[in-house]
């Protein structure tokens, strides 16, 4: 079934667009005032059947255009020229019309104002810039469509069955609606809640840096796109809600509820939902990514490392288990809204969930040492997580003056967390007799409190590029856990008795705090047409403490000094940052520096002992773009940084939790450095709808940090940290994606590859491990009105081996097929279908192959006058062959791992969508 079911896609893609195509359409486009032909006019051939763009040409220098290898059918030509009138006209052809249209006259829009007022249609699809606009009217979808079924007919638009969409091949993660978010800028919302005949526009354009927006000076090639959906008028203000829930009638349950408004600038939610079957109900889907505030943190780490992070991306409320057993509650509330003719804006989240995950693990691992004794592991663990906690977050804008704006973020957070963990784990050498064997139980309860802020002023100058850009960051966060870490260890002798037994019972009282402010001053200023200057400095201070006491329970729980501490941390960093950039019609050319000196200072205040570092890291960094064409670019970069050893490689606080793994600090290492070279080359052509990019690069690390570890004859680890060369890393890839519209099809592959080299130091012998593999992704999928079926399959081969010897063979090989079906039967009737595939077949390290097959289906009827209620029947794992098992083949390691899962289940579910417009549609 799979081998016919590819050959149908690969047919499709090969032979159908190959059909030959006899009629053509040529002419001259012509100025009628200045009697001169006009160049690179845009000429755009329409289907008027279904309203999609066709073919699309530039005029040549003489104003000769020609459309040829076109079908029968009705079409529109428009012609487009800067200042002139657009030429609209409509053209029937047969299988072997040859249209010559001769001259075509193209006249000013100033003079025919000065005669009458003229009524033209504006182009399915035009390109500005980097901006491509399209008009929604000229896209046909369904009665009742959303936004979703709209975007799958653009074309160069692509949205996969979970709502992720790519445009022009890049990821499209910030939807907005009329230019500002709709709820958060979370794609998945909008596409789910606003309807298709409420859009006027749908414009797509290159995601800017905060800096490129401030400054209007492109950086470099963009890696994402942004999507902007401009609404009709009567569609600006409106209400949407959901009522989601399903349930099995005996166990799993998946609901959830939203319910909002929005009225030109004001938009307010609600929202709640539960749920113990991995998955999120629609209603928490969309609007579990509300962000609250959105801007860059200053991290330092005590090893000097600079960072930049957007706090928007680093939102610890979103939740998505990947294993073991789940029940989790969410509800929260948003409001946003701007007065003062919008020079005032206010955005607030708040958010609340309780979280709950058991969990049963099982490994077994078998490691090979250099002498080549080899050590066969297993364990087997119970663990409950739970976690609760709220949240609320915001931001106020002001906008001071037409050049300067101030912004003040914040966020504050409560949370409660609870951890049980007992496990039994146990270890045989080659003759199959024990080395040794434990039980552990660990438990903890704890509390986090966080604030943070951010506090920014942004001026543009009347110069244009010059920009000033202030922040101002304070922070802090308190932490306290009490918790019990019970042992017991044996140990065996070659004959397989016990010789040694140690028992701990220790209770572990936990505190610490941290407060810091950073803050930064960026600075951009031209230096002629070509040549600009980007400076930056920051700073960062932090101030922390950390009571890590340790008690025996069975010595009437007396202190053990050697395992408490009471530490007082000082840092305080001053970063520079230099940019120097050369911008020409083709190519743009960047380079500097950025460069970090940091104090930092650890007092024991048990031991009265200091230990202090002050170092300056170096990162330098160049970029060149070059444009090879309207939607072709290359780039080269390098970026190199110093790393210092982490505290805990240099004076680690000593681990309790394990006894048979113990951490010895190094004060002797030395700083790393590393360098990256990377090249992209990436090509979109929105005529012929195909985009591809490749990609490839190489680092290297002098001075590495890496792991010295010693293992005995018991199993135990004592590891300890080493400066090495021989770090590498070699990898790339493409992606490459073609469209055929007009047979409703999509296919695409993606490859990669990656070669890299380790090194270590095991029972003071070097390892080197080297690692190979290949990744092969297609992709194949066509859509219509009534189906819609994606076809994802890959395959994966990968080898490693390792110097002081390897297990087997150290390669491995899989491939996966995932089939996704969505079909619309008659009467309302709905079937989406999911089948995965997995094939891991027998490998030197493992004589039996895992192959399953996951079948997920649901069938839908929708109801009432505008299909707002719906009624769905769910399966997950048809076949119930979901295992919750992985496995791993390496050089001089391999294992095999096993957790929870939810096994088979049937949901009978309800949905009820309430949405619309308080401004009823214009009648037509």
């Amino acid at each position: 079934m799979l081998k016919n079911f590819l050959a149908v896609f690969v047919f499709s893609a090969l032979f159908l667009p190959a059909l030959a195509q006899k009629a053509s359409i040529k002419g001259i486009v012509v100025d009628t005032v200045e009697k001169k032909n006009l160049a690179n006019s845009s000429i755009l051939l329409i289907n008027n059947k279904d309203s999609i763009l066709v073919k699309d040409v530039r005029a040549k220098a003489n104003g000769e255009f020609e459309l040829s290898g076109l079908k029968k059918g009705t079409y529109t030509l428009v012609i487009t020229y800067p200042k002139m009138a657009d030429y609209i006209r409509d053209i029937q052809l047969s299988d072997s019309s040859r249209f010559n249209l001769g001259n075509i006259p193209m006249d000013s829009k100033a003079t025919l104002l000065n005669e009458v007022v003229i009524k033209a249609q504006k182009q399915a699809i035009s390109m500005k810039g980097d901006t491509i606009t399209y008009q929604a009217d000229s896209f046909a979808v369904k009665p009742h469509a959303n936004l979703q079924d709209l975007l799958r007919r653009l074309p160069g638009i692509e949205v996969d069955k979970d709502g992720a969409i790519k445009a022009g091949g890049k990821d499209v993660n910030t939807l907005l609606v009329d230019g500002e978010e709709f709820f958060g800028d979370d794609p998945l919302l909008a596409q789910k809640y606003l309807k298709a005949n409420a859009v006027s526009e749908v414009q797509v354009y290159d995601k800017k840096t905060k800096t490129e927006e401030l400054s209007g000076i492109k950086e470099g090639e963009s890696k994402e796109k942004v999507m902007n959906i401009k609404l009709k008028e009567n569609a600006k203000n409106g209400y949407l809600s959901t009522l989601d829930a399903n349930s099995d009638l005996k166990h799993y349950k998946n609901m959830g509820g939203m319910a909002g408004i929005y009225k030109n600038k004001l938009k307010a939610a609600v929202f709640g939902s539960n749920s113990n079957t991995n998955q999120d109900s629609k209603a928490s889907a969309a609007m579990s990514k509300l962000k609250g505030n959105d801007y860059d943190i200053i991290e330092v780490g005590d090893d000097g490392s600079t960072m930049m992070i957007s706090y928007g991306s680093r939102d610890e409320d979103d939740f998505s288990p990947s294993s073991g057993l789940p029940d989790v509650t969410g509800y929260g509330a948003h409001f946003s809204n701007k007065w003062n003719e919008n020079k005032v804006g206010l955005k607030l989240n708040y958010k609340g969930s309780d979280r709950n995950i058991l969990d049963r693990t099982t490994s077994k691992n078998q490691s090979l040492l250099p002498n080549g004794t080899n050590f066969f592991s297993s364990s087997s663990a119970n663990s409950e997580t739970r976690n609760t906690g709220q949240s609320l977050k915001g931001s106020v804008d002001i906008k001071l003056d037409s050049l300067s704006t101030l912004k003040i973020s914040f966020a504050g957070s409560k949370r409660k967390n609870y951890n049980q963990y007992v496990s039994t784990n146990e270890t045989k050498n080659d003759a199959g007799i024990f080395v040794n064997n434990s039980d552990q139980t660990n438990d903890s309860n704890g509390n986090n409190d966080l604030f943070n802020g951010n506090i920014n002023y942004s001026k543009k100058f009347i110069k244009k590029g010059r920009t000033l850009s202030i922040d101002l960051q304070p922070e802090t966060k308190n932490s306290t856990s009490l918790g019990n870490s019970l042992s017991v260890t044996h140990y065996y002798d070659d004959s397989g008795a016990i010789n040694r037994t140690i028992n701990q019972d220790f209770l572990n009282d936990n505190s610490g705090s941290e407060s810091s402010l950073g803050a930064r001053i960026a600075y951009t200023e031209p230096l002629g047409k070509q040549f600009s200057l980007q400076t930056a400095y920051s700073f960062k201070t932090v101030n922390s403490n950390s009571h890590k006491l340790v008690f025996d329970k069975s010595l009437n729980n007396r202190r053990i000094d050697s395992l408490s501490n009471n530490f007082d941390f000082n840092n305080f960093s001053n970063i520079g940052k230099v940019v120097l950039q050369y911008r020409a019609k083709k190519f743009t050319l960047s380079g500097g520096a950025e460069a970090t000196e940091t104090t930092f200072e650890l007092n024991d205040l048990d031991r009265n002992s200091k230990f202090n570092r002050n170092y300056l890291n170096w990162a330098p960094q160049s970029n060149l773009n070059y444009k090879l064409g309207k939607s072709t670019s290359a780039s080269l970069s390098y970026s190199g940084y110093t790393r210092q050893p982490s505290l805990d490689q240099l004076q680690p606080i000593r681990q309790i939790n394990n006894p048979l793994y113990e951490i010895k600090g190094n004060p002797n290492l030395k700083p790393s450095f590393n360098n990256n070279f990377s090249f992209n080359f990436n090509t979109y052509q929105q005529k012929s709808q195909m985009y591809a990019y490749f990609y490839g690069g190489y680092s290297f690390t002098k001075n590495a940090v890496v792991s010295s570890r010693t293992v005995d004859d018991v199993n135990k680890t004592t590891s300890s940290y080493i400066n090495l060369n021989g770090n590498n890393n070699f990898y790339g890839g493409v992606s490459f994606n073609k469209g055929f519209s007009k047979i409703h099809f999509n296919a695409g592959l993606n490859a990669s590859f990656n070669h890299s080299n380790s090194v270590s130091i095991l029972n003071n012998k070097l390892n080197e491990n080297v690692n190979n593999s290949i990744n092969i992704r297609p992709r194949f999928s066509y859509y219509s009105d009534k189906v819609q079926i994606q076809y994802n399959p890959s395959a994966t081969f990968s080898n490693s081996r390792s110097s002081i010897g390897s297990i087997n063979n150290g390669r491995n090989f899989s491939h996966n097929h995932e089939i996704s079906g969505n079909i619309e039967l008659p009467y309302n009737t709905e079937f989406n279908t999911t089948i995965s595939l997995s094939y891991q077949p027998a490998n030197a390290s493992f004589s039996t192959p895992v192959n399953i097959a996951l079948w997920n289906a649901y069938l839908s009827k929708k109801m009432l006058k505008a299909q707002e209620l719906e009624l769905k029947i769910a399966i997950s794992d048809i076949l119930a062959q979901k295992i919750g098992y992985n496995r791993y083949v390496g050089g001089n390691n391999i294992s095999e791992y096993t957790n929870s899962f939810i096994p088979r289940y049937v949901l009978i579910g309800i949905t009820y969508n309430l949405t619309g417009n308080f401004i009823k549609q214009d009648k037509k």
